[in-house]
């Protein structure tokens, strides 16, 4: 591997890192609903370059896997378990898939895979947070619905719900895959252009929904839809048991998560991470120096993607700009 190949993979491996460790904010701010789904795309799209730049090796892409990690969890030692299980999937997932298949074979099937197991991953915790109550109560207000429009149904709604919100993500996979195909040739091809183009804005402090929030605001969704699927549940007097048991089981559970789960796993992950400082440490310390340049791109690829694009081919050009301008950084 040349060189410039190996500057371009630690550069991507920067970019993912900062997608990682705080990209939603910026997201949210350019009007683009939905911010995770988004995110895992960018990440994705970071990944099948690592792959192409490093001659489709698995070895590269699993140690930037490692490496954006380790980044992760210095950064946002706050993230939840499934955070990291979801950028250690892509990064194994992408590695296997772009490393053993055809470059646009494999780039479909790992956007299908990855987005899958993004919505899969989301049901799975609504279901070990609720329990299967949710999906019980969710049928319970389809059917109540459809009884005062004097319909008779006996489908089970919480499923369709599933299926579609499954499917919505894996047309994302699937459009993702195919841009992955041309995404390497369109980034050599708007190079100048996004560089002749790119507003000269000051570097301005992060928007607001890329800072943490407090406990109290994050735990707040979490509440009112316990609180919801205990209301519909007490609506149904067969089921006025079930909603306190919700209330309890829900409780319950996020104590486990609170107290137990999440600091154990915080404490792995620092043991974890001062082993891979001890024999990465010149890596983590260059992508650590690289942050602040790549973050300092943020504001002005936002701004371009706005003057410039709406709706997805917003984000599109957006994702375009941070990369040009990650392999092909401004002349000082």
């Amino acid at each position: 591997m040349q060189q410039t190949s190996r500057q371009a993979i630690f550069r991507l491996t920067a970019l993912w890192a900062l997608c990682e460790s705080g990209l939603g904010g910026w997201m949210h701010a350019l009007g683009l609903p939905f911010t995770g789904f988004f995110v895992g795309g960018f990440a994705v799209l970071i990944i099948s370059l690592i792959a192409w730049h490093s001659g489709f090796s698995m070895k590269a892409v699993l140690q930037s896997t490692l490496l954006v990690l380790a980044v992760k969890a210095a950064v946002s030692p706050q993230s939840p378990p499934p955070a990291y299980i979801a950028v250690a999937f892509q990064g194994l997932t992408g590695a296997l898939l772009l490393g053993l298949l055809p470059f646009r074979a494999g780039a479909f099937l790992f956007g299908l895979i990855a987005m899958l197991e993004s919505a899969l991953q989301k049901v799975l915790i609504l279901t070990i947070l609720y329990g299967k109550a949710l999906w019980e109560a969710l049928d319970l207000l389809f059917k109540g619905i459809a009884k005062d429009f004097h319909l008779n149904t006996d489908a089970s709604f919480s499923k369709w719900v599933i299926i579609i919100y499954s499917m919505i993500y894996a047309l994302w996979g699937l459009i993702l895959g195919y841009w992955m195909g041309k995404l390497p040739g369109q980034i050599a091809g708007k190079a100048d252009w996004v560089h002749r183009h790119l507003p000269d804005t000051a570097d301005e402090e992060t928007p607001a929904g890329n800072k943490k929030k407090p406990r109290t605001a994050r735990m707040l969704p979490v509440l009112l839809t316990m609180l919801l699927i205990a209301a519909v549940l007490l609506l149904n007097k067969n089921d006025i048991g079930k909603a306190g048991y919700v209330v309890l089981r829900t409780a319950a559970v996020l104590t486990l998560l609170l107290f137990v789960v999440n600091p154990l796993f915080r404490w792995l992950i620092a043991k974890w991470l001062q082993k891979t400082r001890n024999r990465q440490r010149g890596s983590l310390q260059e992508i650590g120096a690289l942050l602040p340049e790549l973050r300092a791109n943020l504001r002005p690829a936002m701004e371009l993607s706005k003057q410039h694009a709406s709706g997805l081919s917003r984000f599109r050009l957006f994702v375009l700009s941070m990369i040009v301008l990650a392999l092909y950084p401004k002349e000082k």
